[in-house]
């Protein structure tokens, strides 16, 4: 008997997919794969595509099944877990295995279903003031229901609500704070209604407020947050009382709304909630997208025609045209397998960036900094949506005009033409999720003239409040708060000056160094099994010492890893070797030391050797 109380969460969902690898697509049985993997999807916030690539991975280990499936990598390399529950469950009794999935798939059931969560609606004007004033210990009155729900520690999702045509009302109603009970229900009775139905009073703790309110219709692009009490858009009129129970399901989506929002409360948010549910918030979540339908158009014709890339149409809303699009989601465990990166080093960079605004990357050729770039963005957005990134790259002839605005030569003579940065601050300032500019080779420009008089408005704590008139349109302009820019440096570049000291202060600069140490690269290089290339690694390693012991180069001129990144499919033979020896490194030895040439011939055969070999 499989006992699943002793799987965790990940081994019940591998478990799922191996039954489904085990049987044949005739088996009546593999229709019910697609339903069990969307109740799944639901629970626990992964991706349907996740469930369906995790069983075609495990295909290959059951040849019955007649199907192909995925052999490109081995089953440990798509996941230790699915590595795990394939060697303990292969050969266990078919039938055992269908009830310990029906088990998981009714549990997951239940856990859909569960409410954990409070919801409150507070609109009496003092305690409104109170909360808005930093006050963290409110005493709420007039409650009459869930009097068993509130137990000490509950956590209560806080709405300040409010006629917003009274006079007495001097705030905009929304979704402002995440609370706990402090004190369960008490003075019950001390008043009653016409009905003689009792009144109570409970206390609860302010753990986090918002910077501002969150009103319900920024929740529109998150279906699952909809009838939310008091905070999602409402469907169904909300109850008339104080509280209401709050369903887990659309608690995660309330949160991983207000965490695309507002993406500086996710330190606050791990600290209040737990493991589980975090984990659910950074999955998978279904948002809303308008996309223009013709009359007569399918679906698949508009979003081609608009130019929706990689996003996978999951239904269309018949009331006004809108689809439902689901974007790749992207979280901190993707990062940590694509960039050799620790998640201390993660979670330090993306503090810096959220709380600076504007970060640089700064590293020698090859240590992945724009691909960090990228990446970084995608985390921290959940998803790969690169309608919130922009990239451009800075040189010597950039300037104000190409950056923000400018009279730029046309057929006529010359046409007022506005640049990358200030389109992006305007679609950016349509929306509070978080964008990513982008800036590649910060340092080949001259920075105070490409900025102009937005490099003071770039400053973390001028974002969205100062304003300053643009030097060709006199239009008052501001960077909104929510645009985040990463700049890419290369510190092997002799060719530039020092960077602008004006730039240093409204950044912080983050080193990004060879990461040829990383348990995840060492990893990588193991898979490949090539001789050749740990010969190539270990001279590389010793150029790298012989170029931070040397007092013209140091740290900031080392050989990068990309360099040996290469694609699962691409053997490491001796064309590759060569091409990477002589098109890549050689060169860069030479560059470095041009006034050396005894040591660039003898690296340079110490390299030639591996490839000769």
């Amino acid at each position: 008997m499989v006992n699943i109380d002793v799987l965790s969460d990940e081994e019940k969902q591998a478990l799922v997919c191996l039954f489904f690898a085990r049987i044949p697509k005739q088996d009546s049985r593999y229709v019910l794969r697609n339903e069990y993997w969307h109740i799944l999807e639901k629970r626990y916030n992964r991706k349907w595509s996740t469930y369906k690539n995790d069983k075609d991975s495990m295909d290959p280990y059951f040849p019955d099944n007649k199907r192909k499936g995925w052999v490109d990598k081995p089953l440990e390399r798509r996941s230790k877990t699915l590595k795990s529950v394939y060697d303990t469950y292969k050969d266990v009794d078919d039938n055992e295995l269908e009830e310990a999935v029906g088990l998981i798939i009714e549990q997951c059931k239940s856990e859909l279903t569960k409410t954990s969560f409070v919801a409150l609606r507070i609109k009496q004007p003092d305690v409104v003031h109170a909360i808005f004033a930093g006050e963290k210990t409110i005493v709420v009155d007039g409650v009459q229901d869930l009097s068993d729900s509130l137990k000490n520690g509950t956590i209560i999702f806080v709405a300040i609500g409010g006629d917003v045509g009274s006079s007495a009302v001097d705030w905009k109603p929304g979704f402002y704070a995440i609370s706990h009970v402090c004190r369960e229900p008490y003075d019950i009775g001390y008043e009653k209604d016409k009905r003689g139905k009792a009144y109570f009073k409970f206390d609860i703790e302010i753990d986090v407020t918002f910077a501002r309110t969150i009103p319900r219709s920024e929740f529109m692009d998150y279906p699952e947050t909809y009838d939310a009490s008091y905070i999602g858009p409402e469907i169904h009129r909300d109850r008339t009382q104080a509280v209401s129970s709050l369903e887990d399901t659309k608690a995660v989506a309330i949160i991983r709304a207000t965490l695309d929002l507002m993406p500086e409360l996710e330190t606050s948010f791990k600290a209040i909630f737990a493991d589980d549910f975090m984990n659910r918030v950074f999955g998978s979540t279904t948002r809303m997208i308008a996309t223009p339908v013709q009359y007569g158009q399918t679906i698949e014709e508009a979003i081609a025609e608009n130019s929706i890339e990689k996003q996978e149409l999951e239904q269309e809303t018949s009331e006004d045209s809108q689809i439902v699009i689901q974007l790749e989601d992207y979280t901190k465990d993707d990062f940590l397998k694509e960039v050799f990166m620790t998640s201390d080093e993660y979670d330090l960079l993306k503090s810096v960036l959220l709380e600076k605004k504007n970060v640089v990357l700064e590293g020698a050729p090859g240590v992945g900094k724009t691909f960090m770039a990228k990446r970084l963005a995608y985390s921290i957005m959940g998803c790969k949506d690169k309608s919130r990134i922009k990239m451009v790259q800075f040189h010597q002839s950039y300037t104000y005009e190409d950056f923000v605005v400018g009279f730029r030569p046309s057929e006529t003579g010359f046409k007022l033409k506005y640049g990358p940065f200030y389109e992006f601050c305007k679609k950016a300032s349509k929306t509070k999720q978080p964008h990513f500019f982008i800036i590649d080779e910060i340092n080949r420009g001259n920075v105070s003239k490409i900025f102009g008089e937005l490099l003071m408005l770039i400053e973390g704590d001028k974002r969205g409040k100062e304003k300053l008139n643009l030097l060709y349109t006199d239009e008052e302009f501001t960077v909104p708060d929510n645009v985040y820019i990463i700049g890419m440096m290369n510190t092997a570049d002799r060719g530039l000056a020092l960077i602008d000291y004006a730039l240093r202060r409204r950044f912080a600069f983050y080193d990004v160094h060879p990461a040829f140490e990383t348990e995840q690269f060492v990893e990588v290089v193991a898979e490949k099994n090539s001789e050749r290339l740990n010969r190539l690694l270990a001279y590389v390693r010793e150029i790298n010492k012989a170029i931070c012991e040397d007092d013209t180069l140091g740290e900031g001129f080392e050989i990068g890893h990309s360099y040996f990144c290469v694609d699962e499919s691409t053997p490491i033979d001796q064309n590759w070797i060569k091409s990477t020896v002589e098109f890549s490194l050689i060169p860069l030895i030479r560059e470095y030391w041009f006034d050396n040439p005894d040591k660039v011939d003898e690296w340079s055969d110490k390299l030639r050797g591996v490839e000769n070999d």
